[in-house]
């Protein structure tokens, strides 16, 4: 690749994020989620920047404030991999909804084909 062009890094962060934000559709309420970049473990970003396991204690945003929110976790090279949007409802606490509902549910417990290897977490997540 030529430096004219530039990589992934050097696009827009809606073009290479999730949750319905790659089509440019920045709609509804968003979390920055990644994956740990030393246990792998689902993580999410918090309001005071860091990161936490636990999805009910992630900032919750919506348009500009999401992406700004991508761009600082693709910052964060030293704690977090692959850090996208999360499309999540704040019904009844804070869930993954929509198309990513699925996804988020495998990244969360672990893998699907030999139960043994499943991670166990409380059912309030």
């Amino acid at each position: 690749m030529s430096a004219e062009t530039g990589g992934p890094r050097d696009a827009p962060a809606a073009k290479i994020s999730a949750g319905g934000v790659k089509k440019g559709k920045n709609v509804g309420a968003k979390v920055v989620t990644a994956n740990d970049l030393m246990t792998g473990a689902v993580i999410y970003l918090k309001d005071d920047a860091g990161w936490t396991e636990d999805l009910r204690q992630a900032v919750v945003a919506e348009g500009d404030e999401a992406l700004s929110l991508l761009d600082q976790a693709l910052a964060d090279e030293a704690h977090a991999v692959g850090p996208y949007l999360m499309d999540v409802a704040e019904e009844e606490g804070v869930a993954p909804t929509g198309r990513a509902l699925l996804r988020e549910q495998i990244r969360d417990t672990g893998p699907t084909i030999h139960p043994e290897f499943r991670r166990h977490f409380p059912e309030a997540r």
